[in-house]
């Protein structure tokens, strides 16, 4: 199975990874992974392509809902 680096691993929708753009840092430097969110990710898919904004901030606020 081949990843796409520009495609996020939960959504498969672009991830606008910063590195990728030609940044020197990524938006996802100051942005807070709870550990769970990577159980959502695919095995294969782990550390070889970013999470993008969008599922980051759902699963925060679904987290925040859930307490």
């Amino acid at each position: 199975m081949s990843v796409d680096v520009k495609k996020c691993p939960i959504c498969n929708k672009e991830n606008n990874c910063g590195k990728l753009q030609g940044q020197k840092v990524c938006w996802c430097v100051s942005e807070t992974f709870p550990g769970e969110i990577f159980e959502l990710v695919p095995e294969e898919k782990r550390n070889k392509a970013c999470i993008c904004k969008d599922c980051v901030q759902t699963f925060n606020e679904n987290l925040l809902l859930n307490k």
